[in-house]
């Protein structure tokens, strides 16, 4: 098999980890919303609308991040020839946005349970749904944290927070309608809903520290910047090196240099100087689009490169 179909099916393998992530997060979704939604039919129960709540728009933002996964892949054309991949940050963003909706419905509704606490209904039934949501939700965040490894994408990153969230939601939920029915505190069913607004707000704000660069072309990080200009101060036929522009779109890094080689150089040899920079920074970051343009460097810099070699 050849190197170019090697590196194809290296690409597609991180891909079919974010969509079976996606295809898994509405199915259990589905399901919890369907669960949840008989359950406070039949419990009336703050906590639980809560989680209802958030597994709703859990479910809109996973249908919404399994499109933008396959939008993100897909190959650069004639109106975006750098590729797709800022719809990962623009996903993830909107998904940032049904987060905090959703912690703000919790948040009304148990400011509302807390000034008029109400016991709760068929407590039984409300605990049975609420432990089998944390379960299947547990077994998603899981699956979730393994695709966003082998995967890298942000928009799984950011689903993945919604699904911690209905962790902290659920297990709170589950807490309080067990403690107000068997302790006899039924303000703790509005006390669970805080906690769990109040996580899902700190996991939009990391999310959003992610997409947010991306969107506005923050520059790689200062250790892969050193690894740039190692290599190109490494290779003894460029002289200097200026404008290194460096960004990340998805799971992809955009590096663009310009290096100054001796102007007596025939375009062929130009040519394989930089062929051979682009072949040796994408060996570094096998994800990188990678554009190195020669220059022609002045007499006194070449002088000076050649005496820094002989000394």
């Amino acid at each position: 098999m050849s190197l170019a179909s090697d590196r194809t099916e290296e690409e597609k393998r991180p891909l079919a980890w974010a969509r079976t992530a996606t295809l898994v997060a509405i199915l259990v979704a589905g399901a919890l919303c369907v669960a949840k939604l008989a359950a406070w039919l039949i419990t009336g129960s703050a906590a639980v609308l809560g989680s209802l709540a958030d597994s709703g728009l859990d479910l809109f933002g996973s249908v919404v991040a399994a499109g933008a996964v396959r939008y993100a892949a897909m190959p650069p054309d004639h109106n975006h020839r750098f590729g797709h991949q800022k719809a990962e940050a623009l996903t993830s963003l909107g998904q940032v946005a049904l987060i905090a909706a959703s912690a703000a419905l919790v948040c009304w509704e148990s400011a509302q349970r807390l000034v008029t606490p109400k016991p709760v209904d068929e407590p039984a039934f409300a605990i049975g749904v609420l432990a089998l949501s944390l379960s299947m939700t547990l077994g998603l965040v899981a699956f979730q944290t393994l695709a966003l490894k082998r995967s890298g994408s942000l928009i799984i990153e950011a689903d993945r927070a919604h699904y911690l969230g209905d962790v902290v939601a659920n297990g709170g939920a589950l807490a309080a309608v067990a403690v107000g029915v068997y302790f006899s505190f039924p303000q703790a069913d509005a006390l669970a809903g805080f906690i769990g607004a109040a996580f899902l707000l700190a996991a939009g704000w990391q999310v959003a520290k992610q997409a947010i660069p991306q969107l506005m072309d923050e520059e790689l990080p200062d250790a892969d910047q050193a690894v740039l200009k190692a290599i190109l101060a490494s290779d003894a036929d460029i002289l200097d090196f200026h404008a290194l522009r460096t960004r990340r779109a998805g799971e992809r890094r955009f590096i663009q240099v310009d290096v100054q080689i001796n102007p007596d150089m025939s375009f062929r040899a130009a040519h394989d100087i930089t062929d051979r920079i682009e072949l040796a920074i994408e060996q570094a970051f096998p994800d990188a689009d990678v554009i190195v343009h020669p220059d022609p460097a002045g007499e006194a810099r070449i002088e000076r490169r050649v005496l820094s070699a002989a000394e």
